[in-house]
């Protein structure tokens, strides 16, 4: 038995080990059984029952099925187990004890619940639990709208339902034309059909010469034809009965587009690469029709949470209350204080990330549980807070530095804990009365010492936080926030009719030059008043700076907001990646983001999923669990299943966040509602992610030297049963376009670095399909990563859509949990270290190590020359991109090529500029990446004064102006990601390296002229990276 009982007890126990579980039955007997941690609570139960059979009062007992074990969970809560099929490891008890117990209610309902809370990470007990009428009102109102597109999906006929299982990824612009010069005469490409015959289960691959313009039917109708042929009966097939299938992929050819805007086609025939397809029938498509009137028993007619109460009859108007605010610090409790320091509580109310007021400060008190009484008075009045107001509050403590001088400066401040909340609740009521708040720990990272870009939730950890009890003032009735109407009401009799004069040119000029600037780009008071004084001619000639007006709004004037609200209802329709800043921080009012939303409404499914990363990151920026924002997500997510399972992975991985685990938690309990299919696959995904999980815990237990004891390890758990199961016929939750048939067990291993990595090889369900290759990780945070190799992806589709193809990887790469997540493996590829120490360990130093392994692989000067070609606008591609990211830690083993030809980076531990250094020196002295290696391969080994390495700097230039033009785009979704909590961006100070390197404020041709000057010291340096590589060669070998 491991020692102690404690929280972590079952890491204690290796797979396969046995545990003794004290299992209490109804009647008052104890019985303890060793079982298995594997084993599943329905062969505990059986064992049991056949134990107890020869106990006393064992005829007092029903039969087996009318009970169900409880537990106490690692929550400390009660939690009972419905779903027999669990293993006892994945169940986790606080303890080893079971308790069984008699079924009570519908427990289909209940098995339901059981298996959301499992899937989700948190109890749906616990939403119950919270006895709070926001969360209810949303439960129920969600529900509703889940189970209301759940219901309509299932009634669209087969090609509709296939559709939202198997969304196909189309491009929305006619092919450009590096695209139509790949096609051959009269616009026809070749496309490979695999098509089984009937002699054989084997598929032969036949070739089609197709037009560009020809639908997935017509192709459908040739293959059909070329079977009939080679089966020697015509006319056998009927055309509805059969789909195209991507070889390799559950990706189908579904929907009535060209053959040339499916994304498959249209990478394929960029690449030169002959699409490979292959004939399947459509009732192989995993295409289920549910009863619906059952799901809606099911779902409609279990309990649910009760309504809320009946608003009063009577109310008082926000606008005729004529007071300051005023609030009252009352006491706080749990003060990490020390017996020399001093307790305050500092105050401020804020519009996103505007203060409407000065900050107001308490008095400083002794003792870990200071009491105030102490009313703070704010120079701001009721009737002009803004509806989306918050109150930012910190606990700090006072201590005396005898070291400094001046009184002053003796005294510092140490914040302790923060904490905010909204002044208005989700139905627009003004807070009224005592209101006690649990603050949250000061991150190191926190840049003021009030935060009011944090949570307005409070800290879930109610019994060691610090709690502060405040108070707000009283009215005789509730305080409601003016109507729609009454906000109009206001703005028609303070609106100036002098706006609407037109300004003359020069008041144009001077508006483009404000409204123009940079997103972080600060705006003066003078100009605010010119901006704001001119807001007509903003929308009539700058509506793309909206977001520029809304910062010169004061939104502590009831009348300036009445106006605002008023001009956006005219207000001309954003483009959705101008809209896209609107839904960072800075913009709390809710009309805006609604308008944002509305603006991103116009983008397909595929567009949004970009920027998912950032949209999922700015929920937490909402002030209501309701918001425009999280039902936009929820609709699209029901409405094609690639994207919630996306959506789905984004947020369970930050579920163990306790700021956020409410609202991510109801919103997965929404999707799961409308989506049980899908929720079945997820589960086997997160069973599979267990599984991959427990082994890492076990090799990491191994001493590394031993590594052949942990791949023996390694390879006889995975050939376990249980283990087997979970890690076959799931979908790959990195991309469920993959279905994983089995693991491989013989070509798997575990990587050497500190964390072992897995490195798991799965064969494909596609008979035609290649292996899968994953690498799991736990132990190390890939949320950095993705961020990075979204922005990748991003500025590959950038340009693209300029005509530049650089052939760019952006492999997958997903979090699935707090330091869990998988990377997707590129076959066919070696790191720069690994190809350098083939050669021995001063074949760092030559220049040929990459032009000769590309020689070993392509026999023909024709492939050579294609594979340097890949090799020239990847690098340039890469260059580029990492120059403007900032990433660091460049070294020879986080930079890969294929023996195709394309260069590509791996490891993102460090972006935005953050470069390693040792005793002070920067050991990265150059902006990008270009050594000798590559010049001798993109000059095909004459030297830079070459028209080919001219061409290389030429493609460098052109990709970092065309990123240029699309600067404020990657700084916003910078900003929206500052929520995320990533170690490298935490404050708008961490993206002024992508500032400084794209250079917004200047020109173009000065800023081209930096970015030459900046090319060529990575030229003229780059032997500084090759002493580097060095190093670290000789490091890794030497560790």
């Amino acid at each position: 038995m491991p020692p102690g009982l404690r929280r972590n007890f079952w890491d204690d126990y290796e797979p396969a080990s046995l545990v003794n579980v004290d299992c209490f039955l109804p009647t008052g007997v104890v019985i303890q059984l060793q079982v298995r941690i594997e084993a599943p609570l329905s062969e505990i139960k059986n064992r049991l029952w056949r134990e107890a059979s020869s106990y006393p009062l064992f005829n007092f007992l029903k039969d087996a099925a009318n009970y169900i074990f409880v537990c106490v969970n690692q929550r400390g809560k009660q939690e009972e187990l419905l779903d027999e099929t669990r293993q006892l490891i994945d169940v986790r008890p606080f303890r080893p004890l079971l308790k069984l117990v008699q079924k009570q209610g519908d427990n289909e309902e209940k098995l339901f619940d059981s298996h959301i809370g499992n899937l989700i990470g948190k109890s749906l007990h616990e939403f119950d639990q919270m006895q709070n009428t926001e969360v209810d009102d949303f439960r129920r109102k969600y529900r509703q709208f889940a189970e209301k597109i759940a219901c309509e999906r299932r009634q669209l006929d087969w090609i509709g339902r296939a559709m939202y299982a198997y969304p196909p990824e189309v491009e929305s612009t006619d092919p450009p034309e590096r695209i139509e010069e790949k096609l051959m005469e009269n616009r026809r490409f070749l496309v490979n059909v695999a098509i089984k015959n009937n002699r054989a289960s084997i598929k032969d691959m036949h070739a089609f010469n197709v037009p560009a313009d020809a639908y997935p039917d017509e192709l459908l109708v040739l293959v059909l034809r070329k079977r009939g042929a080679i089966m020697g009966v015509l006319d056998l097939d009927k055309p509805t009965d059969y789909v195209l299938k991507i070889v390799g992929q559950e990706s189908y050819l579904l929907g009535n587009y060209p053959l040339l805007q499916y994304t498959y086609i249209r990478t394929c025939v960029s690449k030169g690469i002959r699409p490979m397809l292959s004939l399947v029938l459509r009732s192989s498509l995993q295409v289920e029709v549910l009863d619906v009137s059952d799901l809606c028993r099911r779902s409609l007619g279990g309990r649910a949470p009760p309504l809320p109460t009946k608003p009063q009859t009577t109310s008082l108007s926000l606008w005729n209350i004529e007071n300051q605010v005023k609030i009252k610090i009352a006491s706080a409790t749990n003060v990490n204080a020390g017996d020399l320091m001093r307790v305050g509580v500092r105050a401020g109310i804020y519009h996103g990330g505007e203060a409407l007021c000065d900050i107001k400060s308490t008095r400083a008190e002794s003792g870990s549980n200071p009491t105030w009484n102490q009313f703070l008075d704010f120079d701001l009045k009721v009737a002009d807070i803004p509806r989306m107001a918050r109150l930012c509050l910190v606990i700090y403590g006072v201590t005396n530095n005898p070291q400094k001088k001046s009184k002053k400066k003796k005294e510092e401040t140490i914040p302790v804990a923060w904490v905010n909340t909204t002044l208005f609740d989700y139905q627009g009521k003004l807070r009224q009365g005592p209101l006690k708040l649990f603050a949250w720990p000061v991150p190191e990272t926190m840049a003021d010492q009030l935060n009011p870009v944090g949570t307005v939730v409070s800290n879930i950890d109610t019994v060691t936080s610090v709690s502060l009890d405040i108070a707000f003032s009283t009215y005789s009735d509730p305080v409601l926030y003016p109507s729609f109407d009454q906000i109009a009401e206001l703005a028609a009799q303070v609106t100036d009719s002098d706006i609407f004069g037109r300004a003359d040119e020069s008041v144009l000029d001077q508006l483009k030059l404000i409204v123009n600037r940079e997103p972080l780009a600060p705006i003066f008071e003078q100009e605010k008043e010119l901006v704001w004084q001119r807001r007509i001619d903003c929308r009539e000639h700058f509506s793309h700076a909206l977001a520029k007006l809304l910062c010169c709004v004061k939104w502590n004037s009831n009348k300036d907001v009445a106006l605002m609200q008023i001009l956006l209802q005219t207000w001309p329709e954003l483009e959705p990646e101008v809209a896209l800043e609107l839904l960072d921080y800075t913009y709390a009012d809710q009309e805006v983001r609604k308008i944002a939303v509305k603006c991103i409404e116009k983008m397909r499914d595929s567009e949004i999923q970009q920027y998912l990363l950032q949209l999922v990151q700015v929920l937490k920026y909402e002030s209501y669990l309701d918001c425009d924002l999280a039902e936009f997500l929820l609709r699209r997510a029901l409405k094609n299943q690639h994207f919630g399972h996306e959506l789905f992975w984004l947020l369970r991985a930050e579920m163990e966040n306790p700021g956020v685990s409410v609202r991510f938690g109801l919103m997965l309990e929404a999707y799961c509602r409308g989506a049980p299919t899908h929720m079945k696959s997820l589960q086997h995904q997160a069973q599979a992610l267990s599984k991959m999980k427990a082994v890492t815990e076990l090799l990491q237990l191994i001493d590394r030297e031993k590594k052949e004891k942990g791949l023996a390890t390694m390879k006889e758990l995975l050939r376990q049963k249980t283990y087997q199961g979970a890690l076959s016929k799931i979908s790959s939750p990195l991309n469920p376009s993959y279905k994983l048939r089995q693991l491989n067990v013989d070509q798997c291993k575990f990587m050497d670095s500190k964390m072992r990595p897995l490195y798991l090889v799965f064969e494909n369900t596609d008979e035609l399909g290649d292996l899968v290759r994953i690498i799991f990780k736990n132990g190390d945070d890939l949320r950095q990563d993705m961020l990075t190799l979204q922005l990748f992806k991003i500025m590959d589709r950038i340009w693209q859509n300029e005509g530049l193809d650089l052939g760019m990887i952006p492999y997958g790469c997903l979090s699935t949990g707090s330091s869990i997540g998988m990377i997707e493996v590129v076959h066919q590829a070696e790191t720069i270290a690994k190809l350098q120490k083939k050669k021995g360990m001063t074949a760092v130093f030559a220049k040929e190590c990459i032009w000769n392994w590309f020689k070993d692989y392509h026999s023909t000067e024709d492939e050579l020359f294609e594979a340097v070609r890949r090799f020239t606008l990847s690098c340039a591609g890469y260059c580029v991109a990492t120059y403007v990211l900032g990433v660091g830690d460049r070294h020879s083993d986080n930079i890969m090529v294929k023996n195709t030809g394309q260069l590509f980076h791996i490891d993102f531990g460090h972006i935005l500029g953050n470069f390693k250094s040792k005793f002070g020196v920067r050991r990265e002295r150059v902006p990008f990446v270009l050594t000798d290696h590559f010049v001798h391969v993109i000059s095909l080994g004459k030297g830079r004064d070459t028209n080919e390495f001219k061409r290389f700097q030429q493609l460098c230039e052109e990709a970092f102006l065309i990123l240029r033009r699309k600067g404020p785009l990657l700084i916003n979704l910078f900003v929206m990601m500052l929520s995320a909590g990533l170690p490298e961006l935490r404050s708008l100070d961490d993206i002024g390296y992508l500032r400084k390197t794209l250079l917004l404020p200047v020109s173009e041709e000065d800023a081209l002229r930096d970015f030459r000057s900046k090319f060529d010291h990575a030229i003229n340096n780059s032997f500084s990276t090759t002493m580097n590589w060095f190093a670290h060669n000789v490091k890794r070998d030497n560790p």
